[in-house]
């Protein structure tokens, strides 16, 4: 089925590579214009220039560190004015930290915040006046399983993204409450075949042992592909899901459950 978002204006940080590529691509697929933004500034326009190539004219990018409330500011009036409005944010921007109560670093502590959690606070509250006007309109916003569950050394990670899908349950009772057609949900993938993943991946002794011993966490036996989330963010950005809201939307093989 093609055309799910014909008429959908979607902003997404973190455009330039992984999920954020990969969400951009699929939902230009379904018809949707967006904007990709990333610090990335060359490999986003590279990244838009070929979703271009293949749907011309959906795909915009725009320089923006998230941890930037002017650079927030500028990014979607951008992409506003490029689009025509905008009717769903995703915030998909983030960074990966290993540390524990004892080895983690209060600097790598706070920067993990303002990447993961306090940029998703400035940036949805800043797209607010831009989704109003584009009802019915969706937030989604990119946790993960460590969201859900926790790890010894994964402390700042697991405490942000537990925030974000707390801020996202917030944001979703304040637009129902408020009689917006606004939906607002978090997405929680568990390892994804993406850069986010190498780190630990690289601990092993090849790709391979690497990306096994992380399948082996899984029920399902194997990491997932960017796409298998892709098709959670089409339906969440679509009229589709225009009563889901609130929801914690699990991409993770079982393996929280």
């Amino acid at each position: 089925m093609t055309g799910r978002l014909e008429g959908k204006k979607i902003f997404i940080t973190g455009g330039a590579q992984g999920l954020g590529a990969c969400f951009g691509r699929m939902c230009a697929e379904q018809g949707a214009m967006v904007a990709l933004t990333d610090m990335q500034s060359e490999a986003v326009q590279a990244t838009a220039a070929a979703i271009n190539k293949d749907f011309p004219g959906k795909a915009f990018a725009f320089a923006h560190d998230v941890t930037s409330k002017e650079d927030w500011e500028t990014s979607l009036a951008g992409a506003a004015k490029a689009m025509g409005g905008i009717s769903v944010l995703i915030n998909n921007a983030g960074i990966g930290s290993w540390g524990n109560i004892e080895t983690d670093s209060f600097e790598m502590y706070r920067k993990t915040m303002a990447v993961d959690l306090d940029a998703i606070f400035v940036g949805t509250q800043l797209a607010m006046p831009y989704l109003k006007e584009n009802q019915p309109s969706s937030i989604i916003n990119i946790s993960s399983a460590a969201g859900l569950m926790a790890d010894a050394n994964f402390l700042a990670y697991n405490v942000a993204k537990a925030g974000v899908g707390m801020m996202s349950k917030s944001i979703a009772l304040h637009c129902a409450r408020s009689g917006y057609q606004i939906t607002c949900n978090s997405v929680h993938p568990v390892f994804i075949r993406t850069a986010i993943i190498d780190p630990m991946v690289s601990m092993a002794k090849s790709k391979e042992e690497g990306e096994g011993k992380l399948a082996k966490q899984i029920p399902m036996k194997r990491i997932g592909e960017p796409e298998e989330v892709g098709h959670m963010i089409v339906y969440l950005a679509s009229d589709e899901s225009k009563f889901v809201t609130g929801s914690e939307m699990r991409v993770d093989g079982g393996i929280t459950a």
